[in-house]
């Protein structure tokens, strides 16, 4: 019995170190990727967005800058602008929920995708389509 505790506690332990470890992935695996997005800005995105399934989006960019940081439907905003691409994570206390990637068309308009957690070279995700207000 004694031996059945001590593992079911060690278990538990290593659980816990586990989901504490993976709610800070914005400071790791997050930060990478965004880094790997490393072209210099030709756009800005400063401003007020909405996004039909996301609502009101607010981007705060500073001039010549490519670091992002927003809010919006509940969610703590992190990304980059790299050419004119902006990479955008959706985060909660540290931890990464949605990626998304969308490309300037025109002056008020980015389009392209999201996904849950990070998006990858071959995942698609589900189509974004953000409009300046």
């Amino acid at each position: 019995m004694k031996k059945f505790i001590f593992m079911f506690w060690t278990v538990g332990l290593v659980l816990l170190v586990a989901v504490g470890l993976s709610a800070r992935n914005l400071d790791t695996k997050g930060k990478a990727w965004l880094d790997a997005h490393n072209d210099p800005a030709s756009i800005n995105v400063n401003g007020t967005w909405y996004a039909k399934d996301w609502g009101r989006i607010v981007l705060d960019q500073a001039q010549g800058g490519r670091d992002l940081s927003g809010h919006g439907d509940g969610w703590a905003i992190t990304g980059v602008v790299s050419g004119n691409q902006v990479f955008l994570l959706f985060s909660n206390k540290g931890n990464v929920e949605y990626s998304a990637e969308l490309t300037s068309e025109s002056d008020g308009s980015l389009n392209g995708s999201y996904s849950r957690g990070f998006m990858g070279d071959k995942s698609k995700g589900k189509s974004m389509h953000l409009t300046k207000q």
